[in-house]
C-alpha cells in the first residue's frame, strides 16, 4: 500500500488557487533529484509544456546538456491512468522548446497506448528519450532522505504523519546513534525491535526469610529472545539461584508504555520494594538511554491501543 496519498495535492481544476500545487511539487521534486530547472510552471497557454528541465550527463570525452520537456498529469483523483488521447503531439512539443527528451510526471499510471506510443517516437528517432516518473518512484526518492522527507511533510501532511509514526527514525539524543547490542550476539535489538530484557534477582532460600525485604536485583541484561538469552541464563545459573523477570523490548518502546514502565521502577525505588547493585542499575540506566531514542515521538493508534492492552495486564 502506498504511503503518500497524492489525494492530498489539490486538482488542476481546483477553484481555491490550489490548481498548480502539482506543478509546483513536480517543479521541487525535480530540483530535489539534482535537475535544472530551465522554465517553471505558470498560468496561461504553456503549448503543452509544463516544465522545461536540463540534466547534464557525463561521458568520457566530457559533460553535454540534455533538455527535457516535462509534462504533468495529475488524475489521481479520478484514478484514471494518463491516456494517449491525454498527450498529444510529443515530439512537435519537445522540438518547438529545443528540447531533446520526454518526461512525463504523472500521479497515476500511464495507458499501454501511451507507453507504446513513446516507444515508437524513441525508436524512428523523433525522440532521442523519454522517461515516466511514477508515483512509486517518486515516493520512494522522497521518503529515503531528510531533505525528500521535508518536501513529502510539506504535500502530503497526513499521510506522511501516518508514515512517520510507523517508519520512525530515531532521536538525536546523543552525538551519534547507540545502538542496543544483544549481551550475547551484538545484534541490534533496536534495529527491529525484537528481544527480551531480564532481570535476574537473588533468590533467598534461608528460612528466616522475610517477605518485607526488597527484591535485590543483581544483573540487567538485554538479548535476543530465544538461544541468546537461554544461554546467558544458563550463564547467571552457575553464578547462583535467580528469580527470572523479562520484557518484551518492543512493548517498552511505545511511548506511553515507555513511560509508565520507567515511573514503575522509580516508585517501587522510591518505595523500598526493589535494590539494584551498582552493576545491574547501570545497566538499567544505559537500557533506558538507548530505547529512549525510539520512545520519544509522537505515537501511532497502533501504540495507543497496545499501551491500553498493556495497562490491563497485571503490573
Amino acid at each position: 500500500m502506498p504511503a503518500l496519498d497524492f489525494l492530498e495535492i489539490a486538482q488542476a481544476n481546483d477553484a481555491k488557487g490550489k490548481q498548480d500545487t502539482f506543478e509546483l511539487f513536480a517543479h521541487e521534486y525535480l530540483k530535489f533529484i539534482g535537475l535544472t530547472i530551465l522554465v517553471g510552471p505558470d498560468r496561461g497557454q504553456d503549448g503543452g509544456r509544463d516544465l522545461l528541465i536540463n540534466e547534464t550527463r557525463s561521458g568520457i570525452l566530457g559533460n553535454a546538456d540534455f533538455k527535457w520537456l516535462v509534462s504533468c498529469k495529475h488524475k489521481a483523483h479520478s484514478g484514471q491512468s494518463v491516456l494517449l488521447g491525454d498527450e498529444t503531439d510529443i515530439a512537435d512539443r519537445v522540438t518547438s522548446f529545443g528540447a531533446q527528451g520526454f518526461i512525463g510526471f504523472y500521479s497515476t499510471v500511464p495507458s499501454s497506448g501511451l507507453n507504446n506510443k513513446l516507444e515508437r517516437l524513441k525508436q524512428t528517432g523523433s525522440l532521442l528519450d523519454f522517461n515516466i516518473i511514477y508515483p512509486t518512484t517518486i515516493e520512494t526518492m522522497l521518503l529515503s532522505s531528510s531533505k525528500g522527507r521535508e518536501i513529502a511533510k510539506r504535500y502530503f501532511p497526513i499521510s506522511y504523519r501516518e508514515w512517520e509514526q510507523t517508519n520512525r527514525e530515531p532521536a538525536n539524543l546523543f552525538y551519534q546513534y547507540e545502538p542496543l547490542e544483544c549481551k550475547c550476539c551484538g545484534k541490534d535489538l533496536l534495529a527491529d525491535r525484537t528481544g527480551i530484557i531480564c532481570f535476574l534477582e537473588a533468590d533467598n532460600n534461608d528460612d528466616d526469610y522475610n517477605p518485607n525485604t526488597p527484591n535485590k536485583y543483581t544483573a540487567v541484561f538485554w538479548a535476543c529472545k530465544g538461544k541468546c538469552d537461554e544461554q546467558l541464563l544458563r550463564k547467571y545459573e552457575k553464578m547462583g539461584h535467580y528469580n527470572i523477570g523479562w520484557e518484551d523490548i518492543s512493548d517498552i518502546l511505545i511511548p506511553g508504555y515507555f513511560m509508565r514502565w520507567i515511573m514503575g521502577h522509580f516508585n517501587r525505588l522510591r518505595d523500598g520494594d526493589d535494590e539494584y547493585t551498582d552493576e545491574a542499575y547501570s545497566e538499567l540506566k544505559s537500557f533506558i538511554l538507548r530505547t529512549a531514542q525510539f520512545t520519544l515521538r509522537s505515537q501511532s493508534e497502533a501504540d495507543i491501543q497496545r499501551t491500553l492492552t498493556l495497562i490491563n495486564l497485571p503490573f
